[in-house]
């Protein structure tokens, strides 16, 4: 588990605690995202320091996820590894001066007296789910899905295809019809 009380983390004023572990998530995390397929033990190193008025988080984050397609559903393995920097607040965020809270991205407030580091892994893993996921094979032939009638378009087509609606549906593109174009004009 990597939880702490702020008590526990007092100790470490003069050094930052460092912390090495494996978490099962899996099961968590497919009850907030029912389209993971599967997950593989997920590896969490860093440290956590006091520099007042907070407490600095610090760590890597190691997994591989398997989750759909998001064209064909086609399970896709995808590595995870990312970098989190967060920082609790130690002190009410009304106490803490403007110039010291502008140098922190994010400040979180510190819930029963202790920092509880799984949530932050397991929101983390979820952000780094990329919003489209495709096969190695639908990256490399980029052929959109079709049916009968109706076809996926990337959006530089649609672009594209609303631009020549646009010159179509003009006044202008309506006159050029107005008089036929004589090839024997001088």
């Amino acid at each position: 588990m990597l939880k702490w009380t702020v008590a526990e983390l007092q100790k470490f004023r003069q050094h930052p605690l460092t912390f090495k572990q494996t978490l099962d998530l899996e099961a968590s995390l497919k009850q907030r995202d029912s389209a993971i397929i599967s997950l593989a033990p997920v590896q969490v190193q860093g440290s956590l320091q006091i520099d007042d008025p907070f407490i600095i988080s610090l760590f890597q984050i190691k997994t591989t996820l398997v989750y759909p397609s998001t064209r064909s559903l086609q399970p896709v393995t995808l590595p995870i590894a990312t970098t989190v920097n967060e920082a609790y607040a130690l002190i009410p965020e009304n106490e803490i001066e403007t110039e010291v809270l502008e140098s922190q991205e994010l400040i979180l407030p510190i819930e029963n007296n202790q920092i509880d580091l799984q949530k932050a892994v397991a929101d983390n893993v979820l952000l780094s789910i990329p919003t489209q996921v495709l096969t190695p094979q639908e990256k490399n032939d980029n052929v959109m899905p079709h049916g009968q009638d109706w076809a996926v378009m990337s959006e530089t087509e649609y672009e594209e295809q609303q631009r020549a609606q646009k010159l179509e549906n003009s006044q202008f593109a309506q006159l050029k019809n107005l008089f036929p174009k004589d090839e024997h004009s001088d």
